[in-house]
């Protein structure tokens, strides 16, 4: 279900470069701001990081403080580098020296860096050079993608989702009562969902000639507690009822045998891209309560 707003997903690789937004930190005991699969980004990082960015003129300071939402964007980029890395290194791919030169050269010729430090320039450049590695990266085999698709869904970094919506939370659970009886879902659908064309389309989200759609345009346009309910759906189970501002929704995460041509097109798209983004959605992240929490429907750090 979209919200009325445009995709604006960019690999966080880039938003140091841009970055010019304001930000403030909170008080907080632990030295860790944020965990990923046990890489830690230390508040000593995300502080050192914040102080040259508002140097560089980039985080300007209102009363010695830096807005929450920009200290957030910017541990977010910290987080997001460290998953690249983690993405690289699983699929046997690096950053070169190569990368860092074209990226050290674009930023040279398009951003004004005479009030960089050298750990900032580096840190753009890095994370800038992450992201040209993940296009490298190779999707993988049909069965570990069987697998890994079984075992989380998003982890591939698309979705192929059913759903339906009522208005009542209680019709959702009659019509769930009989999806598992075992009525087919696309028919379940098409008989109770008050979405238009339900009929036709058996409920299916589907994108331009695919059964599937990325992970990142859910994340960026779809209502986020459906996006969350679909996240936690398993391959072929039918979950709900799920609360979104449009209803009470039943979701159904379709068969990997149903879409694997669908999810192999994809992939062949931009196997890196799409594998980091579903490394973030399906991996515990540990946040600091000083600066939010983690949330997989945005792939984003939120305000708590």
């Amino acid at each position: 279900m979209k919200n009325n707003k445009t995709n604006t997903f960019r690999l966080a690789t880039t938003a140091l470069v841009t970055l010019a937004v304001v930000v403030s930190s909170c008080g907080s005991t632990s030295n860790s701001a944020a965990e990923i699969a046990g890489t830690k980004i230390s508040r000593d990082e995300l502080e050192l990081t914040i102080t040259e960015l508002s140097d560089a003129g980039q985080t300007p300071v209102v009363d010695g403080e830096v807005a929450g939402d920009t200290a957030r964007s910017i541990l977010t980029a910290l987080l997001q580098g460290a998953a690249a890395r983690e993405i690289l290194k699983k699929y046997g791919q690096e950053i070169t020296e190569a990368d860092r030169e074209e990226i050290a050269l674009s930023v040279s010729q398009n951003t004004d860096t005479t009030a960089f430090t050298e750990h900032l320039k580096n840190l753009i450049i890095e994370l800038n050079a992450g992201g040209l590695a993940l296009k490298r990266v190779v999707a993988p085999d049909a069965k570990t993608a069987a697998k890994m698709y079984d075992e989380a869904p998003a982890s591939l970094g698309v979705m192929c989702v059913r759903h339906l919506v009522v208005e009542q939370e209680a019709k959702a659970k009659e019509a769930l009562a009989k999806i598992s009886a075992g009525a087919d879902f696309a028919e379940v659908a098409g008989e109770y969902s008050i979405e238009p064309n339900a009929k036709e389309s058996g409920g299916a989200l589907s994108g331009a000639n695919n059964a599937c759609m990325l992970l990142s345009e859910y994340q960026s346009s779809f209502d986020p507690g459906f996006t969350a309910g679909a996240l936690l759906a398993k391959s072929g189970v039918a979950t709900g009822p799920v609360k979104s501002s449009f209803g009470y929704h039943i979701i159904l995460i379709r068969p990997f045998v149903e879409v694997a041509a669908d999810i192999s097109a994809l992939l062949e798209t931009n196997a890196g891209e799409l594998l980091f983004n579903g490394y973030l959605a399906t991996t515990k992240i540990k946040i600091d309560s000083a600066y939010g929490v983690w949330n997989s429907a945005r792939g984003a750090i939120i305000a708590n």
